[in-house]
């Protein structure tokens, strides 16, 4: 299962790729401008790791708001 994970952040951090990219699941996350703060793509198992562990670790990352996933089909 692979996803983007599309993230808000409080805009306190100016960059939070780096810190997005040391969570373990995450192949990739780049910082962008526009509604999202950064852009990731994520790789699980299946849907249910990705919404119970990878996403809650993206979550606990100081300054993260939110992160919403879409899934690839």
């Amino acid at each position: 299962m692979r996803a983007y994970v599309l993230i808000q952040t409080d805009g306190e951090k100016e960059l939070v790729a780096d810190e997005v990219r040391e969570v373990p699941g995450v192949i990739s996350a780049d910082d962008v401008a526009g509604a999202y703060d950064v852009i990731a793509v994520a790789q699980s198992g299946s849907m249910r790791d990705l919404t119970e562990v990878v996403l809650p670790e993206i979550r606990r990352l100081p300054g993260v708001t939110r992160a919403l996933p879409a899934p690839l089909l």
